[in-house]
């Protein structure tokens, strides 16, 4: 049996508190109500060693959360409870923290805790906009219409992430294969190069002595190397991750061939169809902004919409503020301004989104193409420069022969 705290209100207004051991929450709810109570809470009581054992480790595969949001939606708009959807698809959930949520979230709603108040216990499955969202799917009584454009927003981010998934995988092999190759190379066959060499007394030169020297202390010292090259790794995510190293990151990203446009592209879908989901739910503008700000990842673009949404309070256009920033293509800031003076604004933002998504999936599907050549000329450099370390010697050995 398990113990449950709850808080009711008797028919004269009174808050009661108490404990109550049973099978599960519904069960409480139950008993308190044929006690003529009021539910307002009732909640798990847990002990210490009963919390630690819950603590899932790993998310939630977009795949389950995209089944879920269309089942839902389904199940909704063919009139069945909310609270025998969630029921039907806690059970049917594959995903074991997921299966455990959605019993935590049915436990809420069948308290009386509304479904996005009962999700935001679980910021780790749904971020502020997805809960935003299904608030907004409450109030207005379109919830099933808000689950179904949330599965679209989720499917297309996760073909994306395929997609560049996909074409990172050729150019990640050929690093792997270069540091292997490279790493072969400095500890078995330099040294023996070197002594070979060694045994004519002839002068190495100045690049094959650079290459033995490094040789020597990888061999001698490949402790020291792992724990340079581990402290390096966590210093750079430390600077990373403060908020100014944070921004030169990001601005370095922006500013690399190809995959500087292709972030910004990709920054620029985002902003556009979340904004256009946001706004077409009924959310306020400014709360709006606020959202999609938080939900992009490059901080340079996160910043410009949020001192556009600063702008906007005081009751700029949104527009203005969007054409003074220099992340910003002067084409968005145009659109956007003809979207607010026509008061078409929801659909000038799905156009900019369709547009910006199409861009982006052909940068994405040509990536690996573009990395091809890219990846071949930085391994021809590499094997090049050794293979010249390793057969320049010859030289100078012929020349002491004659």
């Amino acid at each position: 049996m398990k113990k449950f705290e709850y808080s009711a209100r008797t028919p004269a207004g009174a808050i009661q508190r108490g404990e109550i051991e049973s099978d599960s929450r519904t069960k409480v709810v139950r008993l308190l109500q044929e006690r003529d109570l009021i539910v307002v809470n009732v909640s798990e009581k847990v002990s210490m060693i009963g919390s630690l054992s819950e603590i899932n480790v790993g998310g939630v595969p977009i795949d389950e959360k995209v089944i879920f949001m269309r089942q839902l939606a389904t199940m909704v708009s063919s009139g069945l409870p909310l609270t025998q959807s969630l029921e039907i698809l806690s059970v049917q959930a594959k995903n074991p923290k997921f299966k455990k949520v959605l019993k935590a979230v049915l436990n809420d709603v069948e308290g009386g805790s509304s479904l996005a108040n009962s999700f935001k216990k679980h910021k780790g499955v749904f971020d502020d906009v997805v809960l935003n969202l299904i608030k907004a799917g409450e109030d207005s009584g379109k919830l099933e219409e808000i689950f179904l454009k949330l599965a679209d927003e989720l499917e297309h981010k996760r073909d994306f992430q395929n997609k560049v998934k996909s074409a990172m995988i050729y150019p990640i092999v050929i690093l792997v294969v270069i540091v292997i190759v490279v790493g072969l190379v400095m500890v078995f066959m330099i040294p023996n190069v070197s002594d070979i060499y060694g045994e004519f007394g002839g002068d190495l030169p100045p690049i094959t002595k650079v290459l033995v020297s490094i040789s020597d202390f990888v061999r001698e010292y490949w402790w020291i190397v792992l724990i340079v090259l581990a402290g390096l790794a966590a210093g750079i995510k430390y600077y990373i991750d403060s908020p100014g190293g944070r921004k030169v990151f990001d601005n370095f990203v922006l500013k690399i061939p190809i995959f500087g446009d292709l972030t910004t592209k990709t920054q620029l879908a985002q902003f556009t169809q979340t904004f256009h989901l946001l706004i077409t739910s009924g959310l306020p503008i400014l709360d709006a902004l606020d959202l999609v700000a938080n939900s992009l990842s490059n901080s340079w673009f996160r910043d410009a919409i949020s001192q556009a949404a600063k702008e906007v309070e005081k009751g700029s256009s949104l527009a203005l503020p969007i054409s003074r920033s220099d992340v910003f293509p002067l084409i968005v800031s145009q659109m956007i301004g003809v979207g607010e003076e026509t008061g078409k604004l929801d659909d000038v933002l799905e156009k900019m989104s369709e547009y910006y998504n199409t861009e982006v999936n052909i940068m994405a599907n040509n990536l690996a193409n573009i990395m091809e050549p890219l990846m071949l000329i930085i391994m021809a450099v590499v094997i090049g420069f050794i293979a010249v370390a390793v057969y320049m010697p010859l030289f100078s050995l012929a020349n002491v022969v004659q």
